[in-house]
């Protein structure tokens, strides 16, 4: 982020009752609007605003792989997969692309803090509101140099 926004969040870190009280106000929102489950490294701006920690496997970068046909969880075969409902919401955004972007393993020490305070602090990604036109070319470009390596043909 920027200094500006660094200084605020240190600012806010110092007195742990206003980092609680930040942290707070972010649950209120974000639990009953998106079913939030506090990670402290939100990803809702890059999964069409779908918690994707709402998969009782808490993965983060795509179905586990035992996604029914009908696009029902393994684990909840009552309930629809996480992940399906992230590209079914992906595809209305015009977002789909961004579901190209790899999300970095969860960092369990930063569970139950603010992810406002964490974008502000430079320790997680800000927001994103693009459509993910750049997740795209850069996957493209990695699977290419991948098949490069391996002496295969595109």
């Amino acid at each position: 982020m920027s200094k500006l926004s660094e200084g605020f969040a240190a600012a806010c870190e110092k007195v742990p009752a206003v980092a609680r009280l930040i942290a707070f106000a972010e649950d209120c929102f974000k639990k009953p609007v998106f079913g939030c489950h506090s990670c402290g490294q939100c990803e809702l701006s890059q999964n069409a605003f779908v918690c994707c920690m709402r998969c009782p496997k808490q993965i983060r970068n795509g179905p586990c792989g035992g996604t029914r046909a009908n696009g029902h969880c393994e684990v909840y075969p009552e309930r629809k997969c996480i992940w399906w409902l992230i590209y079914q919401r992906s595809q209305r955004l015009g977002w789909r692309k961004k579901l190209f972007k790899y999300h970095r393993p969860v960092d369990r020490r930063l569970e139950n803090t603010s992810s406002w305070l964490n974008m502000f602090a430079g320790r997680i990604e800000p927001l994103s509101l693009d459509n993910g036109e750049a997740y795209e070319a850069d996957a493209r470009r990695q699977e290419a140099e991948l098949r490069e390596r391996r002496g295969e043909k595109g």
